[in-house]
């Protein structure tokens, strides 16, 4: 090996030392050589799932918007809004209870009413059927927990007390039999809406099957709701809605006749 001296020192002429940065520039280009590519996977997959499901989502609000927002339902607000400016009509209200039913598998909002100051509240049997609990929820926002005192499934009536320490707004019960086309109100909380209230008029007082037709809007929440005649007395309790072949009509709402929450109240005290 040959040696030559440069400046006292000897150095090889074939070989030298390597510098730092032959180090450093070694390293990036074997880091840029062996750089793992990155595998495909399933993303478009999971994209693909991602876009399915949202617009599911969308679809899910935006018909339930339809559902709660349609014509009929801006009407039924437009007329509630109106009737609400009564005097007598803002004083019903205060009597009309929202029923919120948790069991097992489901919950559910009905309507009800407050028939006494010590706080018994009438409705229907299915509004409070299958529940473990029942929360009753005033017009001030009161909220109490309901006890079910008797329930019929043959009439769809139910009658639930409520632990109140104040003296609360109640109606009366009408004691005369009813006749057709008397105006009427139905206060109750149909669709996502609460305290709502509709006029008609009385189509049937009492047909074959003990049940009472009326022309008031009702509507899923409508169930329990008091249908209020012109005195302020509660002539029927709603429970559901049939539909028709009616140019005039689609659909007419069905009641319970007062004289059936009568007889179930007599039953309760007789024990």
């Amino acid at each position: 090996m040959r040696e030559k001296e440069l400046d006292g020192d000897l150095y090889d002429e074939k070989y030298e030392d390597p510098s730092p940065e032959d180090f450093f520039t070694d390293e990036e280009e074997r880091k840029k050589e062996y750089k793992p590519k990155k595998k495909k996977g399933n993303k478009p997959f999971i994209k693909g799932i991602a876009v399915l499901i949202a617009a599911m989502l969308i679809f899910q609000v935006t018909a339930s918007f339809f559902q709660t927002f349609n014509l009929d339902a801006l009407q039924f607000l437009r007329t509630s809004y109106q009737l609400s400016q009564q005097e007598e009509v803002q004083e019903w209200r205060q009597s009309v209870v929202t029923i919120h039913g948790e069991g097992f598998f489901e919950r559910s909002q009905g309507t009800g009413f407050l028939i006494s100051s010590d706080g018994l509240v009438v409705t229907n049997h299915h509004v409070v059927e299958h529940h473990q609990t029942i929360g009753v929820s005033l017009e001030n926002g009161d909220v109490f927990e309901g006890e079910v005192l008797t329930s019929d499934p043959n009439v769809d009536i139910a009658l639930v007390q409520i632990e109140a320490d104040d003296d609360l707004p109640s109606l009366s019960l009408r004691d005369t039999p009813v006749h057709e086309e008397e105006d009427i109100i139905v206060i109750g909380n149909p669709l996502a809406f609460t305290q709502i209230a509709n006029e008609g008029e009385i189509l049937a007082a009492e047909a074959d099957d003990n049940v009472m037709q009326i022309s008031a809007p009702i509507y899923s929440g409508n169930s329990g709701s008091p249908v209020i005649d012109e005195n302020g007395d509660v002539a029927g309790v709603v429970f559901a809605r049939r539909h028709v072949d009616d140019p005039d009509r689609n659909s007419v709402g069905l009641a319970v006749p007062i004289a059936e929450v009568r007889e179930r109240l007599s039953e309760l005290e007789k024990g």
